[in-house]
């Protein structure tokens, strides 16, 4: 397009024959009745798009929405993409029943700007254009469009278009550029065929950016296609942006593939679902509470479907109050966090009368999961969700905080429907302001979640020390299956409780700093025997049974001895069945370095003979000194492991 554009949209909204549509052609030029029903009744049935040119060149976006009761479903698929409403009411009608029910919609969609057009002031006396006017000002009191100008305007005579025209431009300019970071996404309004295209479809493209080569996937469906050519506002363009009303040309997918309510988007991040989680809001003029697991329908982008509100805090939802609900739909759609949506219903949410307006919110979650009432940790975060939702940094730290373990970058990417260059580029930012830390393997982790773990870590300790107070401390492996946390978080969180004094690593046991084994002078004398058996044994100790028969005790309270002089570094348990003194394993080491010096290799027999013992020592010996990496087994030879590679000398 010639003309810069400004990618926000402007929306009609108002009762039926209150002169919308033609206030749009009077705007734009742009006839948006285009169905041939539309023209025969003077009635508008679908929405209508079309670009309007401001007193700055730039150009936006319009959408004209049904105002008759009988497509008040089109008026809420039209509503979904607004940013300033249009609110128009006839100066020979003043307010009507839709008037108040578009008002209630566009309050529960979001929509926070707006201008008021009071049209057909030529068919009224100035008296009564005046009284409609006071009207006004009193029916929008309390609600978005209480400060919004009320201009007077002729769609026959052009009389006060001029004033109506530069409020509507102060309104646009007032009203920031949608974002255009995230993957992109569209709720589709209209599918169609074009000979010699194909397959289009178009809607106003709720985030991101797409190009003509970009390949969108049909959700739900799970169809995809790619951009042959797209026009904005029914021009060509080479991209389409969140807040524009996009048509894309699309191949590889059918028509019968498609329809109004499905979502086309980037990647496959984005999947059906049926349970969501939102905070509804009741409208005040609703006469009876909304109970638990009614039924209703649910409009959210273009779609609508039945659906049972599920509470998820008390038994029922009175007028004019909010809650958090679990909307279980009767169908999947393609529905993202961040989304808003309005419920209709019978008055009083029950079955029978009337179906209308009743209340509405915005999307939390999109767990998929049937959640319970009353749950307190659900309830903290989903209200957490709502409180973040419109930042992309907090949004991507609190779905790492929440996932209570390490994420990669493109996990996250796809956790929050972002591009894997936008996620990565949050996480740096929350790296740089300590929200978030890197894990030895390249992962993320909320600060939160490594505290937590610290927590946990402290509390499995003080447990330990508590049930057994011979020992030192619990083996470093074996912590991590006490914490239930995975190896990343875990080695953060014991690194920054050793640096802050709280914990201590002696030999290979953890212990609560200050902690002392409690050994009475029994056991000590005990403790002093067994040792001086197996450092006297040197490479070829005594067994379990035979250390049990010479000091007299029970092998179960030898196992207890060795095990806290294995916790002290005295000892260590080579396999199940040998203990060796530290010093023996230490000599042990420098005999396989020394015929790593001479050959870089060795076999086991050589290594049995080098130490002048049976293989009943020399092949424990050499499986521990596997485990802990100074050699690695190659066939029948044994080769350098990292820990010899890294010893000092």
């Amino acid at each position: 397009m010639s003309s810069p554009r400004k990618n926000i949209m402007l929306g009609t909204a108002g009762h039926v024959d209150h002169g919308k549509t033609a206030l749009v052609k009077l705007l734009t030029g742009c006839e948006t009745d285009v169905l041939a029903a539309e023209k025969e009744r003077g009635l508008t049935i679908e929405l209508g798009f079309a670009p309007c040119r401001m007193s700055d060149e730039r150009i936006v976006g319009i959408v004209d929405v049904p105002g008759h009761v009988d497509f008040i479903r089109n008026m809420v698929a039209g509503a979904h993409g607004v940013d300033v409403v249009i609110f128009v009411v006839a100066a020979d009608d003043g307010v009507m029943p839709q008037t108040r029910e578009h008002l209630d919609i566009l309050t529960l969609m979001g929509v926070r700007r707006g201008v008021v057009a009071v049209t057909k002031i030529d068919m009224v006396d100035a008296d009564l254009r005046e009284l409609v006017t006071e009207e006004l000002g009193e029916f929008v009191k309390g609600t978005f469009l209480e400060a919004a100008p009320i201009c007077p305007v002729s769609n026959v005579t052009g009389e006060g278009f001029e004033g109506f025209f530069e409020e509507l431009n102060k309104a646009v300019a007032a009203c920031e550029q949608r974002g255009v970071s995230g993957l992109f996404r569209q709720w589709i309004e209209r599918v169609f065929t074009i000979r010699g295209f194909g397959t289009v479809v178009s809607g106003v493209a709720s985030s991101g950016e797409v190009r003509v080569g970009d390949r969108l996937a049909v959700v739900p469906g799970g169809g995809s296609g790619r951009v042959r050519c797209l026009e904005v506002y029914g021009q060509e363009a080479d991209l389409g942006r969140a807040g524009e009303c996009v048509a894309l040309n699309l191949t590889d997918v059918g028509q019968d593939e498609l329809a109004r309510g499905l979502v086309v988007c980037q990647g496959d991040a984005l999947q059906p679902v049926s349970m969501v989680e939102a905070e509804l809001r009741l409208l005040e003029a609703v006469p009876a509470p909304l109970k638990d697991y009614a039924e209703v329908h649910v409009h959210v982008g273009t779609a609508e479907a039945m659906a049972h509100v599920a509470m998820l805090t008390g038994e029922s939802l009175p007028p004019g109050l909010s809650a958090m609900v679990q909307l279980r739909l009767a169908r999947p759609l393609g529905v993202a966090p961040g989304e808003r949506f309005v419920i209709r219903a019978g008055v009083g949410g029950m079955a029978g009368g009337r179906v209308t307006t009743i209340g509405g919110g915005r999307v939390l979650g999109v767990s998929n999961v049937r959640l319970r009432r009353g749950r307190p940790w659900t309830l903290a975060s989903l209200a957490a969700r709502g409180e973040a939702i419109d930042s992309p940094p907090d949004w991507c730290a609190l779905n790492l905080k929440q996932a209570a373990r390490a994420m990669g970058a493109d996990e996250l990417a796809r956790q929050v429907l972002m591009h894997p260059a936008e996620a990565a580029s949050m996480v740096e930012r929350l790296l740089a302001d300590g929200v978030v830390v890197r894990t030895a393997g390249g992962g993320f982790v909320h600060r939160d979640v490594v505290a937590d773990a610290g927590r946990q870590i402290v509390e499995t300790l003080e447990q330990f020390h508590a049930a057994n107070p011979m020992r030192v401390g619990i083996e470093e492996d074996e912590l991590p299956g006490h914490i239930g946390q995975e190896a990343g978080v875990f080695e953060i969180a014991l690194a920054k409780l050793t640096d802050d004094g709280v914990t201590e690593r002696r030999g290979s046991v953890i212990a609560l700093a200050g902690r002392q084994a409690r050994v009475s002078a029994a056991d000590q004398k005990l403790c002093q025997l067994v040792e001086s058996a197996l450092r006297r044994g040197h490479l070829a100790p005594p067994a379990l049974a035979e250390l049990a028969e010479s000091s007299g005790e029970s092998p179960a309270r030898i196992g207890e001895i060795i095990r806290l002089l294995a916790d002290q570094g005295a000892v260590v348990q080579v396999d199940e069945k040998v203990v060796m003194h530290r010093e023996a394993v230490e000599a042990a080491a420098e005999v396989a370095l020394k015929l790593f010096a001479k050959d870089g290799r060795f076999t086991t027999v050589g290594f049995r003979d080098a130490l002048g013992v049976s293989r009943r020592f020399a092949v424990p010996l050499l499986d521990y000194f596997d485990t802990v990496h100074l050699t690695v087994r190659s066939g029948s030879q044994r080769t350098p492991g990292a820990a010899a590679r890294n010893r000092p000398g």
